[in-house]
């Protein structure tokens, strides 16, 4: 559920965004409008509040309700349109900011959990809408903040208006505004802790996107050469302990700038992009790893692999990419490799790479399209494809 919503709100349009808005709010102001109406309504509550106050609030959630569901009504046919809505943007947050201050402001903004809920509206509205949307908001609604503070300290209006001191039986008060009080309390904490998760939530996954990002190669989705790097010297070290085998493959696709300049690079991005999925489908999942060195030069790392079992791997992709036939202008070509082969025996990762970058070199020199293979320093043979 929760990846869903974060997936909703890196895909949600700037209609969207406000129609969840209007959607996550408007069922609290119906809450607080019943919750006052019950209050005027009584007569135990009547002598605790200021009924005057108190229908001006209704007054104000009635019309902030009426302009959310008119919100509703000319968002909901455009829900799908990508264009920017600064203006509406700012009048959805505008209208819910002021109604939950005025809410705060009529029952005291310090001693209720009034604050409270205007955190949690902040919250929303900043993992909702842009920064300068909210910071208009923001402005407005805070603006609006001090200047009844500076009134009630000159003492032109009192503070928590709705209320009176008949609202409190001595220190206690009386059980409905208590409820009261509980309610916008839990509202605002409730609303806040859900932000919270959802924001660490998204906070975890950009942190998990940025390090998938910083270890794979953008265009073909295999791990990038630091990552490969990285691999590689674990392995070798792991082998240096276990004295198990281990083989590295590096790859070089023949002749791939003729492909470029006979097709253009969207066609070679492709290839190289089929390369790569052939290469995957090539090695053991997730011992083995595919990796694109940069360019068209790619490499296979084989843990417990022996050269004569990466040989059956060099036959894998040679075959593959045999039977695979590429399209580019209406015209049909083929994709060969060339593979240099190494296989280490206590070496550093160093070593084992240049064996392996000359036994590429020479399967470049001899022909293309062929794998040549050795244990430690011996070259031991050559494969054609």
């Amino acid at each position: 559920m929760r990846q869903k919503f974060e997936h909703f709100l890196d895909e949600a349009n700037p209609a969207s965004r406000c129609l969840l808005a209007v959607f996550a709010s408007t069922p609290f102001y119906f809450t607080y409008w019943f919750i006052n109406l019950a209050g005027l309504l009584d007569p135990v509550a009547q002598v605790g509040l200021r009924q005057a106050v108190v229908w001006t609030l209704q007054a104000a959630l009635s019309i902030s309700a009426a302009l959310s569901i008119g919100f509703v009504v000319w968002l909901w046919p455009r829900r799908r349109d990508p264009r920017p809505m600064p203006g509406l943007s700012v009048a959805v947050t505008v209208n819910i900011g002021l109604i939950y201050t005025l809410i705060a402001l009529f029952s005291g903004t310090f001693t209720t959990g009034a604050n409270m809920t205007l955190l949690g509206v902040l919250a929303i509205g900043l993992l909702l809408f842009d920064l300068r949307t909210m910071w208009i908001a923001f402005l407005v609604c805070s603006g609006l903040l001090v200047l009844y503070d500076v009134f009630v300290m000159t003492g032109h209006v009192p503070y928590a208006p709705a209320i009176t001191r008949l609202a409190f039986k001595g220190v206690e008060p009386q059980w409905w505004w208590a409820v009261w009080r509980n309610v916008v309390f839990y509202v605002g904490v409730t609303v806040i802790s859900t932000m919270l998760l959802v924001m660490f939530g998204r906070l975890d996954a950009v942190h998990r996107k940025l390090n998938k990002l910083s270890y794979t190669d953008a265009l073909t989705g295999l791990p990038n050469r630091r990552y490969f790097m990285d691999r590689l010297h674990a392995e070798v070290a792991r082998q240096g302990r276990t004295a198990q085998p281990l083989s590295l493959m590096l790859i070089d696709a023949d002749h791939f700038k003729r492909v470029n300049d006979a097709h253009g690079h969207t066609v070679g991005d492709e290839v190289l992009t089929v390369l790569a999925r052939l290469l995957g489908e090539s090695v053991r999942t997730p011992t083995d790893v595919a990796a694109r060195l940069g360019g068209e030069e790619f490499a296979v790392l084989l843990p417990d692999t022996t050269v004569d079992e990466a040989e059956a791997v060099c036959w894998r992709i040679h075959s593959r990419l045999a039977a695979h036939a590429f399209q580019a202008s209406g015209q049909t070509f083929h994709l060969t490799v060339s593979v240099g082969v190494a296989q280490c025996h206590g070496q550093s990762a160093e070593v084992v790479l240049k064996q392996a970058d000359r036994n590429l070199y020479r399967a470049k020199q001899e022909g293309r399209n062929r794998s040549i293979y050795s244990v430690d320093s011996a070259l031991d043979r050559e494969v054609g494809a």
